[in-house]
């Protein structure tokens, strides 16, 4: 029994009945209002003012389908996507052409046409079948009140167990078809929404492609505004701290020629470790400046600053380029970082003879491979440098694969889009 009449205590019925109740009249105002705006828009078009107000008629879809759209979230729990805004330009033509050329206002339009009929069908059904199940259930309380309690048919009139019998089969009848009622609502009302969703809302395709392109967009635009941030730190370090701390040594390797040449011997070593240790400093400097964004790459592009990888690398490294053109920046920057950590892990763990190092320009994506002949074992591990690698790489929607069996070799492919 609380399967079959438990929708009834809850106010989604309620609801959805009202819903369809205002189908009807708002039909009748949004059919009168498309009609009236497009048959006075068309009859004046060739004048002054007619392609204004056939413009001004398709923008109004779009006001049908903000009401239409609340209705739908305020009676039936829906919350349909909303279009994305008319884009207008400056001046009375371009305004004009914007409104004659809007999808969704001309979708608007026809949902305001079809309501007229979808809404005489939806009042007529909820009205009909509301009526007719409270009015069956509900028979033995006014019965008295009909002529002959209304159970009189031409001639024959029920009587006695006749009429309890009739009454009983009204509510049974009834009751049934009030168990059913809720169900009719809804389907109904998922018409509606249907309805709604289908003229009233973009294309859940559409609106997740969108959504997509926004994100790609977002994500690049962060990548090239940290890569832009990391040079401008390598340039202030570069141009700025380095600069001072190399004036500085040179302050001090002269002060202490001049210490070592008079009768100060303690003096002229404090001076002397002091220079030493700025020229640590300036080295530190700039091993740091190199790891934020070598500007060798900035400069020469990832062919030469890979050169310089490999020069300075202990193991034995060859390089096969192909390279042609520039990469987009912060493409190359992933790929100089993926040879760097590559060729850092080859000279400290992995104990090789030789090393290779591949970048291939297939056009629509760069490849690189890094090889080393080491005793193998590499793996993608958190808070490894191999796996902010990874993360670094997939920011930029390229892939990492590792071969790195234990015993060796190791082989590191990576492939970044960068367009043709």
């Amino acid at each position: 029994m609380r399967a079959l009449f438990g929708p009834l205590a809850t106010p989604r019925p309620w609801k959805q009945t009202l819903h369809l109740l205002l189908d009807l009249p708002l039909g009748i105002a949004w059919f009168t209002w498309v009609v009236t705006m497009l048959s006075v828009g068309g009859g004046l078009a060739v004048t002054v003012i007619g392609i204004p107000l056939l413009a001004l008629t398709v923008v109004s879809g779009r006001w049908i389908g903000t009401v239409e759209r609340g209705r739908s979230r305020l009676f039936l729990d829906d919350d349909p996507p909303t279009p994305a805004p008319m884009h207008t330009a400056s001046g009375w033509l371009a305004l004009t052409k914007a409104g004659l050329g809007d999808g969704p206002g001309w979708k608007g339009l026809a949902y305001g046409v079809l309501m007229l009929p979808w809404g005489i069908i939806t009042f007529t059904v909820a009205v009909t079948i509301w009526s007719t199940a409270l009015g069956l259930v509900t028979t033995p309380t006014y019965a008295w009140a009909l002529p002959d309690d209304g159970l009189q048919f031409g001639s024959y009139e029920l009587t006695g167990p006749g009429k309890w019998g009739a009454y009983a089969g009204c509510l049974v009848l009834g009751l049934a078809l009030l168990a059913v009622t809720p169900r009719v609502i809804a389907a109904m009302a998922e018409g509606d929404r249907r309805l709604v969703r289908l003229l009233l809302s973009p294309d859940p395709t559409k609106v997740l492609t969108e959504r997509v392109e926004q994100l790609q967009e977002s994500r690049a635009a962060s990548v090239e505004g940290a890569a832009s941030e990391l040079r401008r730190i390598e340039r202030d370090l570069h141009d700025g701290a380095q600069q001072r701390l190399v004036g500085l040594a040179m302050d001090l390797g002269i002060a202490r020629d001049r210490l070592e040449a008079s009768d100060d011997p303690k003096a002229a070593e404090l001076v002397g470790r002091a220079h030493d240790e700025a020229k640590l400093a300036i080295a530190e400097l700039r091993d740091l400046v190199r790891g934020i964004h070598p500007a060798v790459l900035t400069d020469r592009g990832l062919d030469a600053a890979v050169s310089a990888l490999a020069a300075r690398c202990p193991v034995p490294v060859e390089l096969v380029s192909d390279l042609r053109r520039r990469l987009p920046a912060p493409v190359e920057a992933a790929a100089y970082f993926v040879v760097a950590e590559a060729l850092t892990n080859v000279a400290k763990h992995s104990e090789a003879r030789r090393a290779r190092v591949s970048l291939h320009d297939a056009g629509d994506r760069v490849v690189v491979d890094v090889y080393d002949d080491g005793r193998g074992g590499a793996q993608l591990t958190h808070g490894s440098g191999l796996q902010g690698l990874h993360d670094r790489v997939r920011a930029l929607d390229g892939r990492l694969a590792i071969a790195s069996p234990v015993g060796g070799p190791t082989t590191i492919v990576v492939e970044l889009p960068c367009g043709s």
